[in-house]
């Protein structure tokens, strides 16, 4: 019989009874790194009931880095009012306005999320 050193025939052994060869044993692969997956939301008025001065910010979870964000206004006529790349977003609004849709980008490593919110424009009066 051949003879190994003892902790290779003691894997050997554990592992397979009658084994005369050692066996390498061999941790399973961690699994690969992922990034936990990128959300956003969009917090602010959803309803406008006066001229003014209106704010609504971004708050993104999960990525795998800095934040980059990207926001879209477009009035009810489809018309872009602005852009902007910050976390908060102020928009100055009127009666003449419309609704108005505003979409963020955030974007963090490889991954994107894009969130969409609408904002009714009472300036005036809704009907109900």
């Amino acid at each position: 019989m051949r003879r190994f050193p003892l902790h290779a025939y003691a894997t050997c052994a554990a592992l397979l009874i009658g084994c005369e060869s050692p066996v390498a044993v061999m941790p399973p692969a961690p699994p690969p790194h992922s990034e936990p997956s990128l959300s956003v939301e969009i917090s602010g008025p959803s309803q406008i009931d006066a001229n003014g001065l209106f704010s609504w910010a971004a708050f993104a979870f999960g990525g795998s880095g800095p934040y980059r964000y990207n926001w879209t206004v477009t009035s009810q006529s489809g018309k872009s009012i602005m852009t902007a790349t910050q976390q908060k977003l102020s928009v100055r609004v009127d009666d003449t306005d419309g609704d108005l849709l505003l979409t963020l980008t955030v974007a963090s490593g490889s991954q994107q999320s894009v969130e969409t919110f609408g904002v009714r424009n009472c300036i005036g009066g809704c009907p109900k």
